[in-house]
């Protein structure tokens, strides 16, 4: 299975990001005083917040400290494509990784309820989760399970419909990715 690719910021990502480190600037150098009240009353909301969910996904983590793929794959039909479901355990427990260490993920688990992942991030995950998994995100819109995904086992029924990725090899034939091809 291949590793999710790593996300680069866009070329011009770097435009916007030198003009509001500039407006900062400007502003700091105008209303010094204002600008640096604002900015520490920002940092220590952050860092309350920062506290909160890492309490949160502690406390997570302990209670499913027992708990491994073994029990998130036992949860589907056999006939469910394992890649799918190793994906989505792999890089849902990854991404909610409290001090460096994953934390185990449930098939009825609610990903904005009980895992604190909002939309956009959960979007970005899902085309990891896809390209692991070797299923592709073409056509997602036609998918039965469009804008109801709302459980980590609804991820994996989303992809379940998502066609394979198919791939040719270096003699030209072609063969669904994730399978072996005998030689």
């Amino acid at each position: 299975m291949p590793a999710a690719p790593i996300h680069k910021i866009a070329w011009w990502g770097w435009p916007i990001l030198a003009l509001w480190i500039g407006g900062v600037a400007y502003f700091l150098f105008r209303q010094p005083y204002f600008v640096l009240v604002l900015l520490a009353v920002l940092c220590v909301l952050v860092w309350i917040q920062w506290i909160l969910e890492r309490r949160g996904r502690r406390r997570l983590a302990a209670a499913r400290r027992d708990e491994s793929i073994c029990e998130f794959a036992g949860s589907f039909t056999r006939d469910t494509d394992t890649w799918i479901i190793r994906a989505v355990y792999e890089e849902l427990s990854r991404y909610i990784a409290v001090d460096h260490r994953p934390i185990s993920v449930r098939p009825d688990d609610r990903w904005e309820e009980d895992l604190k992942i909002d939309s956009e991030d959960l979007g970005d995950r899902v085309r990891d989760i896809a390209f692991r998994a070797r299923r592709s995100m073409d056509g997602c819109e036609q998918n039965p399970l469009w804008g109801k995904v709302k459980t980590v086992g609804d991820i994996v029924a989303f992809l379940s419909y998502q066609p394979r990725i198919v791939e040719q090899d270096a003699a030209g034939n072609s063969h669904r990715a994730g399978q072996s091809v005998d030689l």
